[in-house]
């Protein structure tokens, strides 16, 4: 009896520092016995114009390889190659960029996928709008797609990428949304079939074993705030600026892509900008930190910031960190046991009160527990009509 395959077409490739839900939920398959083909957006030579060099390398010698077994064997992981791929600048921006770029992959991104075995799946699943133009080429029991952001509050979302979403949104069996605060985008799209599916956690990676204490840590001084993840626009840096102000005491550290931060912070003494680190590191910066920060600008960017479901909620939480983040629609609808705050004041007292008297260790744990990554896929299997094995 051949194992079940689910074929995932994803914005993000395999070794991405930003590990996010597609990521979590291959693995979640994998280790429910599924065969898994995991294959991001392309790679242009326009993209070797601009971007980090080192995401460039990695997706670069996935394209180059053919794609590799990944997760200890149980993912094939692939990075298509195209002469040109959507964006929001002249020429490349126009609909039918969007919806042909597929025609133009060297080697054709079809015939490699049923050269893999996944010319034919038990699920499709999508969370990428760009792939809309070849999906229809696979054969697939179901086919879902999963937003986790409303696209219309990307500044580089172009009215093409607009029309990619809701044709695709419109020819799956069902779509699932991160965040309640999505239900009315999605239901405007007009989907067959609509359901919640939240973001969750990896709980065994980052509760179980503490890790070595990092050695940049040995250089900063405690109690430590972390933040970790993007660091984009809706990052609240005035805010973060105050903190840190207010806080001398404290130490602030952040990882993630920084290069924004770099412009938009100023260098204080108790401010650590540590860039990117792999995921697989992460829970030691975590562990051996005192509070988890989440301050999103919900005043200036609501749309984008509302249909956040985050992820490091559920990271924090099992790491055993206190919580401290900006009150916004979907954090108001779960029982978390984040501290929600409205401002700077709230902020201030928040992290005092968490460093003074923070709450136990297993019971923010236990709520992390609750959302593992492996529930979601059972849920996501359900909503589908499938069973899990």
């Amino acid at each position: 009896m051949r194992r079940r395959r689910v074929l995932m077409a994803t914005v993000n490739q395999w070794h991405s520092p930003f590990q996010v839900g597609s990521h979590h939920l291959a693995r979640g398959f994998a280790e429910a016995g599924w065969e898994v083909g995991f294959v991001s957006e392309p790679i242009s030579p326009w993209h070797l114009l601009g971007g980090n060099a080192e995401e460039l390398k990695d997706r670069y010698r996935l394209y180059c390889g053919g794609g590799v077994q990944v997760d200890s064997g149980r993912v094939w992981a692939y990075v298509p190659g195209a002469m040109f791929t959507p964006h929001n600048k002249p020429i490349l921006r126009q609909r039918w960029i969007a919806e042909h770029w597929a025609r133009f992959t060297m080697p054709q991104l079809v015939g490699k996928l049923q050269q893999q075995g996944f010319g034919e799946v038990d699920v499709l699943y999508c969370d990428s709008v760009v792939h809309q133009g070849w999906l229809k080429h696979i054969r697939a029991g179901k086919s879902v797609y999963r937003i986790a952001d409303a696209l219309s509050g990307f500044k580089k979302t172009t009215p093409a990428i607009l029309h990619l979403e809701q044709m695709l949104a419109r020819s799956v069996d069902l779509v699932v949304y991160a965040a309640r605060s999505l239900e009315a985008y999605v239901k405007a799209l007009r989907p067959t079939s609509m359901a919640y599916l939240p973001n969750a956690v990896n709980y065994r990676h980052f509760s179980t074993d503490v890790r070595p204490r990092p050695q940049e840590y040995a250089a900063i001084s405690t109690p430590i705030v972390i933040y970790v993840g993007a660091m984009d626009v809706w990052f609240d840096y005035r805010l973060m600026d105050e903190i840190v102000d207010r806080l001398p005491n404290v130490s602030f550290v952040l990882i993630g892509p920084d290069e924004l931060a770099k412009q938009q912070l100023r260098p204080r003494p108790n401010l650590h900008l540590l860039g990117r680190r792999a995921y697989a590191d992460v829970p030691a910066y975590l562990q051996h930190a005192n509070v988890g920060l989440i301050p999103f600008d919900v005043a200036h960017h609501a749309e984008l910031v509302n249909s956040i479901h985050p992820l490091k909620l559920y990271e924090y939480a099992a790491s055993g960190l206190p919580i401290v983040a900006s009150e916004w629609e979907e954090l108001t609808h779960l029982k978390s046991p984040a501290h929600l705050c409205r401002g700077i004041e709230d902020f201030v007292r928040a992290i005092d009160q968490a460093l003074a008297s923070p709450p136990a260790r297993t019971s923010l744990q236990a709520y992390a527990a609750e959302h593992d990554w492996s529930v979601r896929v059972s849920t996501l299997l359900d909503q589908l009509g499938l069973s899990v094995s």
